[in-house]
């Protein structure tokens, strides 16, 4: 599990203090008893922190693990699988636009700010859409040890397995054209234990050359079979409980039923 660098902490800051640099270090530590080694930030944050850190006098406690801890860009595999449920929404913190926290909330994990710029609260309020919701938020020892349960588990996903039978699994497609071929493969794809429908069929996606089209939040997986002409596509209902959960049951999916 990655944490997500909140830029908004650093927004309109010239330098970080000696005290809020050995927070670092004490958070630091404290996510590696956990097994958490990585916080994700853009690659000009990360250059403009970095600078902050080098003005401030004994710098070197942070500056030893920086490169190992912080990692740009944002951009890591699982980041890029969420960048359309990102990209589709609006997302603020304040009147200001956000993006650590942003994935922090879609991928399930943690944010990461800087303590001084008061952020030192374990929680914090985005607007998603312009409505609220909730992202853990980490910038000191006691806010790890808060998360740290849950972080694990959400690292070491546990899926939960269907307790319909394959006869009990409804599959509900649009008369169009290419729906046997649709219902062929949906009768293999709900064999899957983790996959409990199939809801709809999808647009044609002719220039789609990829089986997982989206997750979703809700547990649904848009897949499109690429070797088809048309890129005819299914909406399939899993057992996914968690954006992780999903993500995992959609790369077990594609490795099973993902070829012809």
């Amino acid at each position: 599990m990655e944490l997500y660098f909140n830029e908004q902490s650093i927004k309109n800051k010239s330098s970080v203090g000696y005290d809020s640099a050995a927070q670092i270090a004490k958070t630091y530590k404290e996510l590696l008893n956990h097994g958490i080694t990585t916080c994700r930030i853009a690659s000009e944050d990360s250059a403009r922190l970095f600078r902050m850190i080098c003005e401030m006098p004994e710098s070197v406690n942070v500056k030893h693990f920086y490169f190992s801890f912080f990692r740009s860009p944002y951009e890591s595999e699982a980041v890029e699988d969420r960048q359309e449920a990102y990209l589709s929404h609006s997302w603020h913190c304040g009147e200001e636009s956000c993006v650590g926290l942003a994935f922090a909330y879609l991928l399930d994990a943690a944010g990461f700010s800087i303590r001084e710029s008061g952020w030192n609260v374990p929680s914090v309020a985005i607007l998603k859409d312009g409505q609220e919701v909730t992202v853990r938020n980490i910038c000191t020892q006691e806010h790890v040890k808060l998360y740290a349960p849950h972080l694990k588990e959400a690292g070491e996903t546990g899926l939960s397995k269907t307790s319909l039978t394959v006869s009990e699994k409804e599959i509900s497609l649009r008369d169009d054209h290419g729906a046997d071929v649709l219902e062929r493969f949906s009768k293999r794809l709900v064999q899957s234990e983790y996959v409990t429908g199939v809801i709809n069929s999808l647009p044609y996606n002719a220039k789609q050359r990829r089986f997982i089209r989206k997750i979703r939040e809700d547990g649904l997986i848009e897949i499109v079979l690429p070797w088809t002409d048309e890129g005819l596509g299914i909406v399939v209902k899993t057992t996914g409980r968690t954006l992780r959960e999903t993500e995992t049951i959609a790369e077990i999916l594609e490795e099973e039923y993902g070829y012809t």
